[in-house]
């Protein structure tokens, strides 16, 4: 009997090793399929255009640095800049507004808080693009097209939504304790809003703001429709007229989608632990 038992400890760690063998080969396979991508542009971005294409894997005879500076000169910093701008501050509106709304739906007594939340979760099913032409008759009405406003206020208000939802879902976690107890003490609900639950809050909060700068930072519609002038032109667009300037110097064009990737892998690198930790808690109630 013993001798049996022995013998199924034996298959079940055998087992166990065969399966954490096999998922940990997946996963050195799903990373290299994703970053086989990124290896590729930063090395054709160091490289002159016919060594691009003469040998795309191969490392460069020269580091060609100079085509970071060549693709900075070329413009693309102001399609940097347009992109920081508007990212910056449509994600700070969204998490705001977002955390603000989640309060209310979370601590605050009102009628028709159901038929509120329902509402916001509503901007969830509409997509961006059949909004697309009330929107431009709208801008053009405010006299924002062609602005950075133009492209902040659209992000905003397709942003609350989902930020809304991830928010509440943590911010219903939080005891209401704290909050009863601090109107025991005379403090308001703004006062409980910004020194209770917005501190609390902290890993959903960069979980949705690394959403939505990332959403910001690659949308593509709303730039095209919303802006023309080059001075507003968002890095996705701006990218557009880059090439067209560039079609015969690849490498310098390479550079220029490198740098255009960096402000976003930073953020990530930066809020990474707390976007994971932020949607794992508010997932498990």
């Amino acid at each position: 009997m013993a001798q049996a038992m022995a013998h199924r400890v034996q298959r079940s760690r055998r087992r166990a090793i065969v399966n954490h063998g096999g998922l940990l080969l997946l996963f050195w396979i799903l990373t290299a399929i994703s970053i086989y991508p990124l290896i590729w542009l930063v090395l054709s971005s160091l490289k002159t255009s016919s060594e691009m294409f003469g040998n795309s894997w191969a490392f460069p005879e020269v580091w060609q640095w100079d085509n970071y500076v060549q693709a900075w000169n070329a413009g693309i910093s102001r399609y940097l800049l347009s992109s920081v701008i508007v990212t910056l501050i449509s994600t700070l509106l969204v998490v705001y507004l977002s955390a603000a709304a989640a309060y209310a739906l979370v601590v605050l007594r009102f009628r028709g808080k159901a038929a509120i939340y329902a509402l916001i979760l509503g901007g969830l099913i509409l997509p961006p693009e059949v909004a697309l032409f009330p929107l431009f008759q709208t801008l053009t009405w405010l006299g924002i097209y062609n602005t950075y406003w133009a492209l902040i206020i659209p992000y905003t208000a397709f942003g609350i939504p989902f930020a809304t939802f991830l928010i509440r879902a943590y911010m219903v976690k939080i005891p209401i304790e704290l909050s009863e107890a601090a109107a025991m003490d005379g403090a308001g609900p703004l006062w409980s809003f910004r020194n209770i639950y917005l501190p609390l809050c902290r890993p959903v909060l960069a979980s949705a703001a690394l959403i939505q700068s990332m959403r910001s930072w690659n949308e593509f519609i709303f730039a095209l429709s919303f802006v023309e002038s080059e001075n507003v032109k968002t890095i996705t667009i701006g990218m557009m007229s880059f090439a067209n300037a560039l079609r015969s110097d690849w490498s310098v064009l390479m550079a220029g989608l490198v740098i255009s990737i960096i402000p976003v892998l930073l953020v990530f690198i930066v809020l990474q632990r707390q976007f994971i930790g932020g949607l794992t808690q508010g997932a498990v109630k």
